[in-house]
């Protein structure tokens, strides 16, 4: 791929990114026709993009075969109406490459990657793990600032920027949302910021980022959309309004308990007919009555529901 080339597969990637849930049947295994309607759903409402197999798509819990399926159905239904990414992050460097190339066959638009999870790794290791995923493939590279803990400091970005021509973004999961303003500085443009926490993307926003990739997208992708919109074009007023009157007060219910904001935005889709069911893997904690009341009324009062 030429520099022209590349550079275009680059400006098309901006904006509200919806992290997408992974829709599943009751027993845990890929639900396919919802996983279009969701697809569907989240296009139709302006989202400028959508990022499949990350946390929010349970994918610490997938098998390989169940990574490579659902990148397929996202690809394939997205049709290059929006550009798609693909988690890929792997504590193996070989499994994350063998992921990253099967999503650039499938048609992917980039590709997302926390550093190696599960054993400690000094930032040589965590350096070496993302140069290897970097270089087995053609597509832009989006890595993940605070993902399974990992914290990439400035320097290494700025390494990590000066080794692998594939490396356009990170996205900060960090509760520092003034990191956002460093990253250009530290790696001389190379690095875009965006944002990646969805009770501080608001403010990620404000101090540049020139995406974000949001759980609550799923939910309120068009709300989502309008304050991204709102803030690049210095509609400020604009954007806290929406964002107080809809994005706050679901995620001040959804992110309540951090284990179970993925439960609670398929608890939401299956209420708005997006999605047929709201079953998870079976690792994670099915959210209780007074959790599921609560978010009922949230979804009412912003207007996603219909009092009943």
């Amino acid at each position: 791929m030429n520099d022209e080339d590349y550079q275009k597969k680059q400006d098309k990637l901006f904006g509200n990114h919806a992290l997408m849930v992974t829709p599943m049947q009751p027993d845990g295994s890929l639900d396919e026709d919802s996983t279009r309607s969701l697809v569907d759903f989240l296009i139709d409402k302006g989202v400028h993009g959508i990022l499949t197999l990350g946390s929010t798509g349970e994918v610490f819990a997938m098998t390989d075969d169940e990574r490579k399926r659902l990148a397929e159905v996202v690809i394939d239904h997205a049709a290059g109406r929006v550009p798609v990414g693909v988690g890929v992050a792997h504590s193996s460097a070989e499994a994350s490459a063998t992921l990253a190339k099967h999503a650039e066959n499938a048609g992917g638009d980039y590709i997302f990657t926390t550093g190696p999870y599960y054993h400690p790794h000094s930032a040589e290791g965590v350096f070496r793990h993302v140069k290897f995923v970097g270089d087995s493939t053609e597509l832009p590279l989006m890595v993940y600032d605070g993902g399974a803990g990992i914290e990439f400091s400035l320097p290494l970005l700025r390494r990590m920027a000066d080794n692998i021509p594939t490396l356009f973004a990170s996205k900060l999961f960090l509760p520092y949302p003034a990191k956002i303003a460093q990253y250009g500085e530290a790696t001389n443009g190379r690095v875009q910021a965006w944002a990646g926490h969805d009770q501080l993307n608001y403010l990620m926003l404000q101090y540049g980022a020139k995406g974000m990739t949001s759980a609550a997208s799923c939910v309120v992708p068009a709300e989502q959309s309008f304050i991204f919109e709102a803030i690049r074009d210095g509609n400020l007023e604009e954007a806290r309004k929406s964002f107080h009157d809809t994005v706050g007060p679901l995620n001040s219910i959804a992110f309540a308990n951090v284990l179970q904001y993925p439960q609670c935005y398929k608890r939401a889709l299956k209420w708005m007919g997006v999605i047929e069911h709201d079953a998870t893997k079976v690792v994670m904690e099915p959210i209780d009555d007074v959790r599921s009341r609560e978010l009922r009324a949230v979804l009412e009062r912003i207007g996603v529901l219909t009092a009943s």
